[in-house]
C-alpha cells in the first residue's frame, strides 16, 4: 500500500510535539526580550536627562529603534501562534493518522485472507463440478455414491463459496471504511500544514477551497458572535452540514454559531477521537464525554488536543435529548441559564460529579413553568498548588470566559435569567472575566462559593484599570469548615495567605451573603426554624473546601464527604433558591444562623 484511494500517501506523519512546543517558548522568550529592548529605549527616549544636541539626537535614535522593533516583535508573536496551531493539529490529526494507519493495514490483510478464501472455494466449487461423480449425479445416472450424499456434498461446496463471497464483500467494505477514516484525519492534518505554511507566507486563502475560502475568513474574522450569528444565518442548510463535517473543530468553537450546530461539530469531533486509543489522560477524558452524552450532556465547546489540558463546555437542558438526525436549539423555551466554574485541578474526568450537579440544579428550576439549562464551563488550564497563588491562569481563563459569555448571550433567549457560579479559582476567574468588561456579558447573578480570592485589576494592560460589576448581583458563601478558601485572601490575621487574590467577593459593596453551615430550611409555614421547632428539609454543611464528596480537598480529608454543590447541602439549596428567584434560601442571623444550626 503506496498510496490510499484518494492518492494520498500511505505513511507515517514525522511531528514532535515536545519540539513544537520548545520551539513556542523559545518564541515567547524572543518576543519578550524585544519587549523589553523596547521598554529599554523608550525610558532612554523619555527620561534621558540633560540638553545638547548630541542626547537629542541619541533619544531620536532610541526612539527610532523602538518603533523599528515593533515590526518584529509582532512577527515572532505570529509565527509563535503558527507553531502552536499547527502543533495542535499535528498532535491530534496526524497523531490519529498515524494510530489508524494499522486498522488500514489490519483491514488490507483481512482482504487478502478473504480473497484468497474465496479463490480457494472457487477452485473446490470447480474441481467439483468438473468431477466424474458431479456428472453422473447433475445427470441423473446411477451412481455409486448415494443421491442424497451427492447432494449434501455440492451444498456444502456452494455454501463455502457464498460464505467466503459474503467474507470478502465484508471485509472490503471494512477496508474501505478504514481508508475513509485514515483519509479523513491525514486531510484534516494536510490542512493544518498547509494553514501554518500559508500563514507564513502570508496567503491565508490558500489552506481551504476556493469554495470555502471566503466564508470562513469572514467567520473568523467576524468581531462579536451577533456579526458571526448573522454570517451564519446567510448559509443554506447545505453549506451548515458541509462545513461541521468539514471543519467541526472550527465550528464548534465559534462562538455565535447556534448551539445546536456547534453540538452536532462537537459530537463529530469527540466521535472521531473516540475511534482511535489515544492513551491516558485522553482516553478517560473521552470515555467520560461519551458517557455524559449518553445521560444528556452536549457539548457545546470541545479542545481535546488544547494548551496543557482537555477543555470543554458540557450542556444539560431539562428535557432535551441529542438526536444526530435533527438539528433542534436546545435552549428554546428556558428561563434560566446556569454556568458553573471549576477550581484548582479541575479537569474533564471530574465532568460526571459535575453533570449530576447540573442535572440536579435543572430539575429544581420549576418556577413559575420554568425550565432550566446548565453548563459545566471548563474552559481553561485550571491550575495546581504550585501555580494557584498566581492570577496568571485566571487572566488566561478570564479571556476565554469572556468571548464564551457573550457567545452565550447571543443565543440564550432574550429574558432567561443567567448566573455565573464560581468555586475556588473558577470564582477569581469568573468575576475577572464579567467584572472587566464594559457591560456584564448578559450574566445577571454572580455567586462565589469558597472563593480563593478576587483581584481589582481588571484584564488588560492598563495599570489603573479596576473591574465593575454594575448590573451583576453579587452573592457569596464560605464554608466555617472551609480553611483552603482563606488561604488565597489576605488578611493581618493570616500572614501565611498569598495576598495575590487578596478580595472576600461577601465583602464587595452591594454583595449577599449566603451560609453553608447545614441545619434545616424554613418551616413548612414559612417561619424561621429554631431548635425547638424545624419541620423543612435538612440540610448538610459543607465540611471543607470541595464541591462533590472530596470532604476539604486538597488539604485532606475531613472525614465527612460531601461539598458545595452537593444536593441536600445548604449551599446547594441556596443556589438554587438564588437562580429561581434571586435570593438565597438562608442567610447569615437568619435560617441558617449559627444560633439554631443543629449538625
Amino acid at each position: 500500500m503506496t498510496a490510499s484511494p484518494k492518492g494520498y500517501p500511505f505513511e507515517h506523519i514525522d511531528y514532535d510535539v515536545g519540539q513544537m512546543n520548545s520551539l513556542h517558548g523559545h518564541l515567547e522568550d524572543a518576543a519578550e526580550e524585544v519587549g523589553t529592548m523596547q521598554l529599554v529605549l523608550r525610558n532612554l527616549t523619555d527620561n534621558l536627562e540633560g540638553r545638547g544636541q548630541a542626547l537629542d539626537q541619541a533619544k531620536s535614535m532610541a526612539s527610532d529603534v523602538a518603533t523599528m522593533f515593533a515590526a518584529p516583535a509582532a512577527r515572532i508573536r505570529r509565527i509563535k501562534g503558527i507553531v502552536l496551531t499547527y502543533g495542535q493539529g499535528a498532535e491530534e490529526h496526524g497523531g490519529r493518522a498515524n494510530r489508524l494507519m494499522a486498522s488500514v493495514t489490519e483491514a488490507q490483510a483481512a482482504v487478502d485472507t478473504a480473497n484468497a478464501d474465496l479463490a480457494d472455494a472457487q477452485t473446490a466449487l470447480t474441481t467439483w463440478e468438473g468431477s466424474d461423480d458431479y456428472e453422473a449425479w447433475s445427470s441423473g445416472e446411477d451412481t455409486t455414491t448415494p443421491t442424497r450424499t451427492l447432494h449434501a456434498k455440492d451444498e456444502r461446496f456452494r455454501d463455502a463459496v457464498e460464505t467466503a463471497q459474503t467474507g470478502s464483500i465484508t471485509a472490503a467494505s471494512d477496508l474501505e471504511d478504514a481508508w475513509s477514516a485514515w483519509e479523513s484525519a491525514y486531510e484534516s492534518w494536510d490542512d493544518a500544514y498547509a494553514r501554518a505554511v500559508a500563514a507564513l507566507a502570508s496567503v491565508d486563502e490558500t489552506y481551504v477551497s476556493a469554495a470555502d475560502a471566503a466564508t470562513l475568513a469572514s467567520l473568523a474574522d467576524a468581531d462579536s458572535p451577533a456579526e458571526v450569528a448573522a454570517i451564519w444565518d446567510t448559509l443554506t442548510d447545505t453549506q451548515k452540514e458541509h462545513y461541521i463535517e468539514r471543519y467541526p473543530g472550527f465550528v464548534g468553537n465559534l462562538e455565535g454559531v447556534p448551539y445546536e450546530y456547534r453540538i452536532a461539530a462537537n459530537v463529530k469531533t469527540l466521535m472521531d477521537a473516540d475511534a482511535v486509543e489515544w492513551g491516558d489522560p485522553r482516553d478517560t477524558e473521552i470515555d467520560v464525554l461519551r458517557e455524559e452524552l449518553r445521560r444528556g450532556g452536549v457539548p457545546v465547546s470541545l479542545n481535546l488536543f488544547d494548551k496543557n489540558q482537555a477543555t470543554a463546555a458540557m450542556l444539560y437542558v431539562d428535557g432535551f435529548t441529542y438526536d444526530p438526525d435533527r438539528i433542534v436549539d436546545p435552549l428554546t423555551g428556558v428561563t434560566n441559564v446556569t454556568v458553573l466554574l471549576g477550581g484548582m485541578m479541575t479537569e474533564l474526568n471530574q465532568m460526571g460529579d459535575w453533570g449530576e450537579t447540573s442535572i440536579d440544579i435543572n430539575k429544581r428550576i420549576t418556577n413559575d413553568g420554568g425550565s432550566g439549562a446548565t453548563i459545566v464551563w471548563f474552559g481553561y488550564d485550571t491550575p495546581n498548588l504550585a501555580t494557584v497563588s498566581s492570577t496568571d491562569q485566571a487572566v488566561v481563563g478570564a479571556e476565554t470566559l469572556t468571548g464564551f459569555l457573550r457567545g452565550l448571550d447571543q443565543v440564550a433567549p432574550r429574558d432567561a435569567v443567567t448566573t455565573v457560579i464560581g468555586h475556588s479559582y473558577g470564582s477569581t476567574t469568573a468575576f475577572l472575566a464579567v467584572g472587566s468588561a464594559a457591560d456584564n456579558l448578559g450574566v445577571d447573578n454572580l455567586i462565589a462559593i469558597g472563593s480563593a480570592g478576587l483581584t481589582d485589576h481588571a484584564l488588560g494592560d492598563d495599570p489603573d484599570a479596576r473591574v465593575d460589576y454594575t448590573g451583576t448581583n453579587i452573592y457569596a458563601s464560605t464554608s466555617p469548615e472551609d480553611a483552603w478558601a482563606r488561604k488565597g485572601r489576605w488578611a493581618p490575621e493570616n500572614p501565611f495567605s498569598w495576598g495575590t487574590h487578596p478580595i472576600d467577593p461577601g465583602a464587595l459593596d452591594g454583595a449577599v451573603s449566603f451560609d453553608s453551615n447545614g441545619g434545616y430550611a424554613p418551616n413548612q409555614d414559612g417561619t424561621a426554624p429554631t431548635a425547638q421547632h424545624h419541620d423543612g428539609e435538612p440540610l448538610l454543611q459543607t465540611p471543607g473546601h470541595g464541591t462533590h464528596d472530596e470532604g476539604d480537598f486538597p488539604i485532606g480529608s475531613t472525614g465527612h464527604s460531601g461539598g458545595y454543590l452537593q444536593e441536600g447541602s445548604e449551599s446547594f439549596a441556596n443556589i438554587v433558591n438564588i437562580i429561581e428567584t434571586g435570593e438565597p434560601l438562608t442567610t447569615p442571623g437568619g435560617y441558617g444562623s449559627d444560633d439554631w444550626w443543629l449538625w
